[in-house]
């Protein structure tokens, strides 16, 4: 277990952030090592591990450790919205804090190819070789899915930063359960394995902490805060629903279900398209009518019909930005997602 202790000057600095293609892309390497949770990757790593080059499968193992541990990129490249300033910022790091980066799980160097003992010198070559066996790798593991995965993250951290505004970062980080355990003022991590902070108690002290979903992170969050870094770090995962992930991994021409994916329940209480049209004002939120619409995949009548049986019944409400109507998820809303399995806050 890792302990992770916060003053009150710690909790006004709790942020929820999505960090990227780059990230997923190194978090992705270590999954497709793995052969645990079927339900939610089975199809994936089919797809994707015999698509992976001889390069790109060296890289995961000296990135992406099957065996446990990552060598921290997070922190080193930041949250970056493109793989193309991702992979500019790792090869513009100092040397210094890529030799620190690289030589942080030295047990894997028996399996390390010649030219990743010269990445870790931070030799441009090496670098350049790793950059482009990284975008080989995000080009059959990630980017598929892009669209989908960033919008299942981007809902996923509008539902906790509702719950932040709403109700406070205590309820923030007591919505974690059961992955982590808020006992104020201590958030502790249950099954952390120590390999980078070998102690049991971590203390932010300062820095800006940061909640970072990921789609391949687990089942385990991973805490990331070198001596270098400015901020504290912790990828989570967002993904535990076979439901959802059979929607992320869907062919990209089956749009309506990748960008709604509805659990059976939800979609038995509410019938399916109004289930639909409320898991979509859930991950997109604020989205206009006709947003909503092509997300659904009905027409703009439908969408308005639905939107407002369901603000009738308090799931939605409906605000004004200058001439745009806006939908969003209501409290009750969140409420009936959490019970049926469409949304993790509070599961």
């Amino acid at each position: 277990m890792l302990r992770v202790h916060f003053t009150v000057e710690d909790l006004a600095q709790v942020q929820v952030t999505v960090l990227g293609p780059l990230a997923e892309t190194q978090l992705s390497l270590r999954t497709v090592q793995r052969r645990d949770r079927a339900a939610l990757f089975h199809g994936w790593r089919a797809r994707t591990g015999p698509q992976i080059g001889a390069d790109g499968r060296e890289t995961a193992r000296f990135l992406s450790s099957p065996a446990g541990g990552l060598v921290d990129l997070f922190t080193l490249v930041g949250a970056a919205s493109s793989m193309d300033e991702g992979i500019e910022r790792l090869i513009s790091a100092s040397d210094r804090r890529l030799h620190t980066e690289f030589s942080v799980l030295p047990r894997t160097s028996t399996r390390r190819a010649p030219w990743l003992a010269q990445a870790m010198n931070a030799d441009p070559r090496a670098l350049r070789r790793m950059a482009i066996a990284l975008q080989g790798c995000h080009r059959v593991a990630v980017d598929p899915y892009w669209r989908r995965i960033h919008q299942h993250l981007e809902g996923e951290v509008a539902r906790r930063g509702r719950l932040m505004v709403q109700d406070g970062v205590g309820a923030l980080l007591n919505s974690l359960r059961p992955m982590a355990v808020w006992q104020p003022p201590v958030l502790e991590i249950p099954g952390y394995r120590p390999l980078l902070h070998p102690e049991a108690d971590f203390h932010v002290t300062g820095r800006p902490f940061l909640l970072a979903p990921s789609v391949f992170c687990g089942p385990v969050p991973q805490l990331f805060a070198s001596p270098q870094a400015n901020t504290v770090l912790m990828v989570y995962p967002a993904l535990s629903n076979p439901v959802h992930a059979t929607a992320l991994w869907a062919s990209p021409t089956d749009t309506r279900q990748a960008d709604a994916p509805v659990p059976p329940a939800l979609s038995a209480l509410l019938g399916r398209t109004r289930a639909i049209v409320l898991c979509v004002i859930a991950d997109h939120p604020a989205c206009t009518t006709t947003q909503l619409a092509r997300r659904a995949g009905i027409s703009p009548a439908s969408a308005s019909e639905h939107a407002t049986t369901l603000r009738s019944a308090g799931l939605t409400t409906l605000t004004r930005e200058r001439k745009a109507a806006l939908h969003t998820l209501t409290h009750l809303g969140l409420t009936l997602l959490n019970t049926n399995g469409s949304a993790p806050v509070g599961s």
